[in-house]
């Protein structure tokens, strides 16, 4: 059979091949095909199914100085690239981080907590004829006011009164209502904060009061005594600061009036 056909190609009447008859050739493995012959075209088609319609083409490397770039997801050298540190365990030093923290103020300093200033302020209340400097109140110190505000709490608390709220209440509300009188009798008008500051200190006699109310009672005339001289003390005292320290000599008087009316607020719950 296969000769025949050798004959049929090699004596036909047409000059080429046709394209549907290709020559055929032994198949070197005839268990792949029943007659043990294949065409030159099916193996035209194995190769062309066989391989990718397009080329494999490789990344493209861009060399360097030292050789061709590699990926960096791949670079053994990536790391020392572009996340290099050092792995020892010297920390980092304050100058590195733009800090020094040797030499950095104390804490109270920072929150502007002056023990000095408060002392020297707690001094000019407790020594009230004795004139206090004139910038001593320059700055809205308010350390102190609460320190005291807090401390007469907790000693009221010592003789069974929780009136947190009414100290609370009364030294806000009042001091608010100061502040708007003196304002309006100052010529060039005074900080808020400041008028909180002077009150808040001129609270250290109602604190000596509540001191003595838990080691003695004061319902009787010894307790109205004491009262009465505790509003006297806190009101000449925070008056003269108003004076020395603001420049209200004309109307020192003025403000006696409301600022007495205060204390008597604190001696009250203080007393009763």
């Amino acid at each position: 059979m296969g000769e025949q056909v050798l004959q049929n190609v090699m004596f036909s009447d047409s000059a080429a091949p046709s394209p549907a008859m290709a020559p055929q050739f032994r198949n070197p493995n005839p268990g792949g095909s029943s007659d043990g012959w294949y065409s030159q075209q099916q193996q035209q088609q194995q190769q062309q199914y066989g391989q990718p319609q397009g080329a494999y083409s490789a990344p493209q490397q861009n060399s360097g100085p030292n050789g061709p770039n590699v990926p960096s997801s791949y670079n053994p050298n990536f790391v020392s690239q572009g996340l290099s540190g050092s792995m020892s365990s010297t920390p980092v030093t304050s100058s590195a981080a733009g800090e020094d923290f040797d030499n950095e103020p104390p804490l109270l300093e920072e929150l502007g907590i002056n023990i000095e200033h408060i002392a020297l302020k707690t001094k000019a209340i407790m020594t009230p004829l004795q004139a206090p400097d004139s910038h001593l109140y320059d700055d809205t110190d308010m350390a102190g006011p609460l320190c005291f505000a807090l401390l007469l709490g907790v000693t009221l608390m010592l003789t069974g009164k929780l009136h947190f709220g009414y100290i609370y209440g009364f030294g806000v509300f009042g001091c608010l209502a100061l502040s708007g009188v003196v304002n309006l009798m100052h010529p060039t008008g005074v900080d808020t904060w400041r008028c909180f500051s002077i009150l808040g200190y001129s609270l250290v006699p109602v604190n000596i009061l509540a001191v003595i109310a838990i080691v003695i009672s004061l319902k009787g005339f010894f307790g109205l005594l004491l009262g009465c001289v505790t509003i006297g003390w806190s009101t000449f005292a925070s008056v003269r600061v108003f004076d020395k320290c603001l420049n209200m000599r004309d109307q020192r008087w003025l403000v006696a009036y409301p600022i007495a009316l205060l204390y008597s607020c604190f001696v009250m719950i203080t007393v009763f």
